[in-house]
């Protein structure tokens, strides 16, 4: 046997996920590692997909018929029709909790150094968390949006409800990246670990979620302006109920926000292993 043929017979054949051969290898070795960390623990993704259903058979079902109809954009619609979009963003921000904090997790243990290096950079793990990440919100989405389909009775033309999915894409993106940035500024785990779960609840509720903006005290309703989930929301609270034509604007600042977290993220991971 030559040793050409011996070499060829006792190297390790590289395991290579199937999907997406298009893809940079290593863009598509993170996303497949993150799809293997989110599939293989099911509790964890049974976990990440049912609370948005949970919540909109008990939440928006027991509320619909307490408050009935609230006036939006010059319209009177269900108060189930307009708080779906927050319950959308709840989980949203749910799964950018769990990606960043498996990103903060992966630098206490230096793991993130050794997967920055070649073949796999640091745009690649990037945007690699951020596509897993992102498929999961949409798998909420659909799931939350089934369920209501069934248990309500929105009448969305076709195109609303793709307009919501679009918004909700892009909104996933915008607010993933902002939850991957804090994990990159924070050194010191309780801090982070503090900042991350209180974030959340508050910017969820200091944004005209679950009341109109006009019901608001006048100095919240002048602070929600501040606040990125107000954006999000109006973003798929417009595509649901006046479609693309008044979503976009929307669309065009959560856009925005996610190419500026993810010019920031790329400037904060660069000073740090300039640092090691």
């Amino acid at each position: 046997m030559s040793a050409e043929t011996s070499a060829a017979h006792s190297a390790p054949t590289p395991v290579r996920p199937g999907w997406w051969p298009a893809l940079p290898s290593g863009l598509r070795a993170t996303m497949y590692r993150e799809y293997c960390l989110l599939t293989r623990n099911r509790t964890n993704l049974l976990l990440a997909i049912t609370p948005s259903a949970v919540y909109l058979l008990l939440f928006a079902t027991s509320l619909a018929e307490l408050v009935g109809e609230v006036e939006y954009a010059g319209r009177r619609i269900g108060y189930a029709e307009f708080t779906v979009p927050a319950l959308l963003l709840s989980s949203m921000l749910a799964a950018a909790t769990t990606s960043g904090t498996s990103m903060f997790q992966e630098r206490l243990g230096r793991m993130d150094v050794e997967m920055w290096s070649h073949p796999l950079g640091r745009g690649s793990y990037v945007a690699g968390k951020l596509a897993v990440s992102m498929a999961l919100v949409l798998v909420q989405t659909l799931a939350a949006l089934g369920v209501a389909a069934l248990v309500f009775d929105f009448d969305w033309p076709a195109a609303n409800w793709a307009a919501v999915v679009c918004a909700t894409v892009v909104a996933s993106a915008a607010f993933n990246g902002m939850y991957l940035l804090l994990a990159t500024l924070f050194e010191d785990f309780q801090r982070f670990t503090v900042t991350i779960n209180v974030l959340a609840p508050v910017l969820l509720f200091a944004s005209p979620s679950f009341y109109p903006a006009d019901r608001m005290a006048p100095l919240v309703r002048w602070l929600s302006w501040l606040d990125p989930v107000t954006y999000g929301v109006r973003c798929i609270r417009d595509a649901a109920v006046l479609g693309f034509d008044a979503a976009w604007p929307w669309l065009l600042v959560l856009a925005g926000m996610a190419a500026a977290t993810c010019g920031l993220i790329a400037r904060s991971m660069a000073a740090q292993s300039s640092r090691l």
